[in-house]
């Protein structure tokens, strides 16, 4: 009996390969059809008509919801993504501005014969004063000139 079922094994076996194959192709054939069906029904103008004015419409939301963020934002006082953008533009001109000072204090104390303690010390002044009176220093070449805010009390806002 072992005999008869050797062949029946790789008759199976066989089989099964067969029909494994068989099964293959009929899953890449259908997955080619597929593939064309969805190629075909996007390539179509009317799809990318529908999509453009949908991406429009999307557009339009996002800008009123912005709108109504930067009011929110003077209502409630809180910073938007442009102030943020703001204040880390304004911080990388003002350390500009320190390396800027460093350099002409450095250049005038090795001229004039300073010591690096008087040097800190004029340093720590100008800033205290950029910090106190809330003063703007020019960062154009050539130019510094200072503009200072006059403190806001609570009264104003």
């Amino acid at each position: 009996m072992e005999g008869k079922g050797e062949p029946i094994m790789l008759h199976s076996s066989n089989n099964k390969e067969e029909r494994n194959k068989k099964l293959k192709v009929k899953a890449i054939k259908l997955e080619n059809d597929w593939n064309e069906a969805i190629k075909s029904g996007l390539n179509k103008e009317s799809v990318f008509r529908i999509v453009g004015l949908e991406s429009e419409l999307e557009a339009e939301k996002l800008r009123k919801i912005r709108e109504q963020v930067e009011v929110l934002s003077l209502k409630y006082n809180f910073p938007t993504k442009n102030d943020v953008a703001n204040i880390a533009k304004l911080l990388i001109q003002i350390e500009d501005k320190i390396d800027r000072l460093e350099g002409q204090l450095q250049e005038g104390t090795s001229s004039s014969g300073q010591t690096p303690e008087s040097e800190r010390n004029m340093v720590k002044v100008i800033l205290e004063d950029m910090a106190e009176r809330q003063a703007i220093v020019s960062s154009l070449l050539g130019h510094d000139e200072k503009i200072v805010r006059s403190i806001v009390s609570d009264l104003d806002g």
